[in-house]
């Protein structure tokens, strides 16, 4: 039997999640995903704009991790600050008893 390869533009349950580059079977496609819109070939301007959304999704959720990074970053940095000035306190507080 013939099949296509279509690109999902929405998730359809037991084939793929949106942005998916999948076979299916001719009938499937003409019959079923075709005119719910679900599917549209490589290529095409739906296909490409929801492959460009995916992108951009994923550009986004990586900048936001990166941030969340520098964030822990910079708190475990201040934490080692604040250790260090503690322990000069006590230093200090040793050799005046002392």
């Amino acid at each position: 039997m013939a099949q296509v390869q279509v690109v999902l533009l929405k998730d359809v349950p037991g084939l793929g999640q949106e942005g998916e580059l999948v076979r299916v079977k001719l009938g499937y496609f003409r019959n079923f995903l075709l005119p719910k819109k679900l599917v549209a070939l490589p290529g095409s301007a739906p296909a490409r704009e929801i492959l460009s959304k995916l992108k951009e999704k994923k550009t986004e959720k990586s900048k936001k991790v990166e941030v969340k990074r520098e964030k822990k970053v910079v708190q475990e940095k201040k934490q080692q600050v604040m250790k260090e000035k503690k322990a000069k306190l006590l230093s200090k507080k040793v050799k005046k008893v002392v």
